[in-house]
């Protein structure tokens, strides 16, 4: 996950310990300000108001409802690691022999394996405050770096959800460059010419998921059910009656909901107008790769009139496995 939490830390020994470096900065941060003018924060209250507004803003989807189903999905890694990668037999070459006495000769093979990987950014943001303002916050308990922190890592969590779907061409290492469920060389482009769901009628959406999305999994050997995630025009088609005037047979998102390639369909308003995108919820197929959970931290001072500055930090990258030949199980329409 992306923020921490107590099960996690609990749990997970990479948010131990990048939960402890942050407690260390914190500490480190008292220590330098009781240097300075003998006032520090000693006491864990304010750290935990801003911790908790940190979990609330990344827990609460504000319509990115896609980062908040891949969020679940999400590997952990050390943050030391700049680029994620995963290997994939590309050799086949090996050949299954079959015989009644089981000595029929076997050539001797072993596989050969490609190497695919995905950067893992930083995204950075941060608030901060004249030095003479710092008594006053105090006081009130800290509830304007709250009001700020929440802002920032509320800009922070839609630059995140922007990232899953678009990427960063400027984002680069090694050669690997970070793609989105848009951009990536692994998504499958479904061809929507001629198709607007935005205006389709019941026919029309039973051949879509038939023919078009049926179509589209059958060829990547997808199986298993895939969360479909339209935009909200498409979603207002999908709220009328099944049956045109008879509202009794329920709407379309209901009775569309029971195809058997569907598990769930849902709205995200990062989409428009004919965008949809499907992909099974599966961190085999695809992935957040987290290297460091979100958290708020003060910078230390030099000098007793240095303004104060709280840096908001996450580290993410996103990952789509595919095959060797390519196919993955995540989908996106493209054309009109």
């Amino acid at each position: 996950m992306l923020h921490f939490d107590k099960q996690l830390i609990t749990n997970s020994k990479l948010h131990a310990q990048k939960w402890q470096e942050l407690s260390l900065n914190r500490r480190y941060f008292a220590q330098r300000e009781q240097e300075l003018v003998g006032n520090a924060i000693t006491k864990p209250q304010p750290w935990l108001q801003l911790d908790s507004v940190t979990a609330r803003v990344m827990r609460d989807n504000a319509g990115q409802v896609i980062m908040g189903d891949l969020m679940p999905l999400a590997t952990t890694v050390n943050i030391g690691k700049v680029v994620h990668g995963y290997r994939f037999n590309s050799d086949g070459a090996n050949t299954t022999q079959r015989s009644i006495s089981g000595q029929k000769p076997q050539p001797m093979d072993k596989g050969s394996y490609d190497f695919r990987g995905v950067p893992v950014p930083i995204f950075t943001n941060g608030v901060g405050r004249e030095w003479r303002e710092w008594n006053v916050l105090q006081n009130d308990d800290f509830d304007a770096w709250a009001e700020d922190v929440e802002k920032a890592t509320y800009d922070m969590r839609t630059d995140m959800a922007n990232y899953l779907l678009d990427g960063d061409s400027t984002i680069q290492f090694d050669g690997y460059q970070g793609y989105g469920i848009r951009n990536s060389p692994y998504t499958q482009s479904v061809d929507m010419t001629g198709i607007d769901l935005t205006t389709a009628t019941t026919v029309q959406w039973e051949n879509f998921l038939a023919q078009t999305l049926g179509g589209a999994a059958d060829d990547t050997l997808v199986t298993e059910p895939m969360n479909l995630y339209v935009s909200p025009e498409i979603a207002r088609n999908l709220d009328l009656p099944y049956n045109q005037d008879e509202y009794l047979s329920g709407t379309r998102f209901q009775r569309l909901a029971t195809n058997r390639r569907i598990n769930e369909i849902k709205v995200d308003y990062a989409l428009s107008g004919n965008e949809w995108t499907a992909f099974v919820p599966n961190r085999r197929y695809i992935r957040p790769v987290v290297g460091m959970p979100v958290g708020t931290q003060m910078m230390p001072r030099t000098y007793p009139m240095d303004n104060y500055q709280m840096l908001i930090m996450g580290a993410m990258g996103f990952e789509i496995v595919a095959d060797a030949n390519g196919r993955s199980a995540v989908f996106y329409g493209v054309g009109s």
